[in-house]
C-alpha cells in the first residue's frame, strides 16, 4: 500500500514529470526517497533559488514541474522564483513538508520554534497564498487525496504554480493509491461565440489590422489553432509577439513583423500605427504600457480569462474557445479568401558569421555569431541584461526556440532556469547572460557539470550592473569621462577558472568576434556543457540600446 510520498509521486509520474528539483530537507524527505519509485529523477540543485528557476524553466519547456526544499529558509528563498512562475503562467508545484499540529501547538504553549520558524502562524503558507493560483497546507491524512489532486487540477488548468504543505508526519502514512490520472477542467462556453463575431467584424473593418500573440497560447496548447488563423486573416493583417511569448508560432509563419519589445523597434511601431489590435494572450509589463495606453480605444485584449473590447468592460472568455470560435466564424464573417503567404520580416543583425577577426568583441556582434549557429537543435535562454533586446531580435529557429523572464525581469533566472530547459527532453539551452545576472545564480553551473548537461552558457561581461545603469544613467555609455555609479560596479571573477572549480572541463575566453566562433563551434561540438566568458568594452551598448 502506498503512503502519502508515494501518492504525490504518483500524481505527478501520472501527469508526465519525470524531475524533481529541490535541496532534501528533513522536512520532505520521504518524497525524495519515493519520487525513484515513480520514475522521477531527483535533481539535487546548489541553491534553493536555482531549484525554482530550474523548476520554472522545466516547467515552460515540458508543461509542469515540480520542487521541494526546506520549510522556511528553502521555501522564502524560492519564492522570488514561483513569483515568476505566477505571472508568467507557468505551472510549477512546491511540495514542502511542514510543522505537525503539535509542533505548531509548542510555540503557543510554551514558545518553543520548530525548525525555521519565525514564531508566528503558517507563514509559508501565507506567503504563498499571494503568488500562487492555490495554496493549501494538509495537516490531516483524510485530506490528503482530495486535497492534492485539487491543487495540481488547479496548475494544469490554470497554467499557475501552486503549493501543496503536508505536516512532515504524514508522508510516510500509508494511503489508497491514486485513482486515473486528473485532467484540466474543462470550461464552459459562454460569450465566446458572441465575442469571436465581434473581433472578427472589427478587423474586417480596420484597414491597418494587427494581431500580438503572447505567452498563453504556449501555455494553453493554442499555437497550432492561431496559425492557422493567421491563415485566415486579410493579407493586411500583420502579426507580432511579446518578448515573452517569442517564437510561440514559427516566426516564419507569413507576416510576421516582429517582436514587439522597444518602442523604437519595427514591430511596436507596426503595431502602434494600428487601427485594430488584437492581443491573444498576452501578459504586458511596463515596456508595453505606452502602446497599450494609446491603442485602449481601438484594442481587443484577450487573457487571464476574460476580453476586453475597446476600453470596455471585461467579459469572462476562455481564450481557447475564443481562439476555436474566431477560427469556426473567420471565413464567414470575413468572407474572404485565405491570404496569400508573405515575405518574413528581416529583424536582428545580417548574421554572415564573417567579417571583423581583430576588433574587439561588441554586443552587436556577440549577436551575429550566436545567430549564426542557431538551428532547431537550439533553445535561446535569454537573462535580463543589456542584451535582452536584441536577444529577443534573434533568428531562431522552429516554435519555442526562445525562453526568457521577461515579465518578472529577475536577473540571473537564465542559468538556472537552463537547468530545467535541459533536463525536459527539449532543445539544448543556449543561455546569453550579463556578469551580474551569472553571479547570482552560478552555482547552477555545478548542477549542468554534476548531471553532465549541455548548456552553453554565455556570460556576457563588462564589470556592471549594465541596465542598471543604463536606466538610472545613461550618459555613462555616451561620455568616456563619466564614472559608472558606485553600486552599479561588479567585483571582477574569473568566470572560466569558477566555471572549472564547478567541473566544466569546455570553457572559452574571448575578446573578439573570431575567438567567439571559434569557442561556440567548438562548444556546439562537445558533448557537456561548455562556458563561454566573452568580454566586451563597459561602454559598449547593443545596437537596440543606441
Amino acid at each position: 500500500m502506498p503512503n502519502v510520498a508515494d501518492y504525490v509521486a504518483r500524481r505527478l509520474e501520472q501527469l508526465g514529470v519525470k524531475v524533481l528539483f529541490g535541496v532534501p530537507a528533513f522536512y520532505c524527505f520521504p518524497l525524495f526517497d519515493a519520487a525513484p519509485r515513480h520514475n522521477i529523477e531527483t535533481v539535487v540543485n546548489s541553491s534553493d533559488l536555482e531549484a525554482g528557476y530550474a523548476a520554472d524553466g522545466y516547467a515552460k519547456v515540458h508543461g509542469l514541474g515540480a520542487v521541494s526544499v526546506a520549510y522556511g529558509v528553502g521555501t522564502l528563498s524560492l519564492a522570488n522564483a514561483v513569483a515568476g512562475a505566477y505571472v508568467e503562467r507557468s505551472p510549477v508545484v512546491v511540495l514542502n513538508g511542514g510543522p505537525t499540529v503539535s509542533q505548531i501547538a509548542d510555540v503557543g504553549t510554551f514558545g518553543v520554534l520548530y525548525s525555521h520558524s519565525i514564531g508566528r502562524d503558517a507563514t509559508d503558507l501565507k506567503v504563498f497564498e499571494q503568488i500562487t493560483e492555490l495554496a493549501v497546507r494538509i495537516d490531516n491524512v483524510n485530506q490528503v487525496s482530495a486535497v492534492v489532486d485539487r491543487a495540481l487540477t488547479a496548475a494544469i488548468t490554470k497554467k499557475r504554480p501552486v503549493y501543496i504543505e503536508i505536516a512532515q508526519n504524514l508522508w510516510t502514512i500509508n494511503i489508497a493509491a491514486p485513482g486515473a490520472t486528473l485532467r484540466p477542467v474543462q470550461p464552459v462556453a459562454g460569450r465566446e461565440a458572441e465575442l469571436a463575431r465581434q473581433i472578427l467584424q472589427l478587423i474586417k473593418a480596420a484597414q491597418r489590422p494587427a494581431l500580438l500573440l503572447g505567452v498563453e497560447l504556449q501555455r494553453f496548447g493554442l499555437a497550432d489553432p492561431v496559425v492557422e488563423l493567421i491563415n485566415k486573416l486579410p493579407a493586411r493583417c500583420a502579426w507580432a509577439t511579446t518578448v515573452l511569448a517569442k517564437s510561440v508560432v514559427p516566426e516564419s509563419v507569413p507576416r510576421f513583423v516582429g517582436v514587439c519589445d522597444r518602442e523604437s523597434g519595427p514591430a511596436h511601431m507596426r503595431l502602434a500605427a494600428a487601427d485594430r489590435l488584437v492581443a491573444l494572450g498576452c501578459v504586458f509589463p511596463t515596456g508595453y504600457r505606452n502602446l497599450v495606453r494609446s491603442s485602449a480605444s481601438h484594442m481587443v485584449h484577450a487573457a487571464n480569462g476574460q476580453v476586453k473590447i475597446d476600453g470596455g468592460q471585461p467579459v469572462p472568455a476562455d481564450l481557447g474557445l475564443l481562439v476555436a470560435e474566431l477560427n469556426r466564424q473567420a471565413p464567414m464573417v470575413l468572407d474572404s479568401k485565405p491570404a496569400p503567404p508573405a515575405s518574413r520580416y528581416d529583424a536582428g543583425p545580417a548574421s554572415s558569421g564573417q567579417g571583423a577577426t581583430a576588433a574587439a568583441l561588441t554586443h552587436t556582434q556577440l549577436f551575429i555569431e550566436v545567430e549564426a549557429i542557431l538551428d532547431e537543435s537550439w533553445i535561446v535562454v535569454a537573462d535580463t541584461f543589456l542584451g535582452i533586446h536584441a536577444a529577443s531580435e534573434l533568428k531562431v529557429k522552429g516554435r519555442n526556440a526562445f525562453l526568457c523572464n521577461a515579465v518578472w525581469a529577475s536577473i540571473g533566472h537564465s542559468v538556472g532556469a537552463a537547468v530545467g530547459a535541459a533536463l525536459a527532453a527539449g532543445r539544448r539551452p543556449l543561455v546569453v547572460c550579463g556578469d551580474g545576472g551569472f553571479q547570482m545564480t552560478a552555482q547552477a553551473c555545478s548542477t549542468m557539470a554534476a548531471r553532465n548537461l549541455r548548456p552553453v552558457v554565455i556570460v556576457v561581461g563588462n564589470g556592471l550592473y549594465g541596465y542598471e545603469q543604463f536606466l538610472i544613467d545613461r550618459t555613462y555609455y555616451e561620455n568616456p569621462s563619466r564614472p559608472p555609479k558606485p553600486y552599479a560596479k561588479l567585483n571582477p571573477w574569473d568566470y572560466t577558472a569558477l566555471a572549472r572549480a564547478m567541473g566544466f572541463t569546455s570553457v572559452f575566453d574571448v575578446n573578439t568576434p573570431a575567438a567567439l566562433r571559434t569557442a561556440l563551434t567548438t562548444a556546439k561540438a562537445f558533448n557537456g556543457p561548455s562556458l563561454i566568458a566573452a568580454a566586451v568594452d563597459p561602454r559598449d551598448l547593443p545596437s537596440a540600446l543606441e
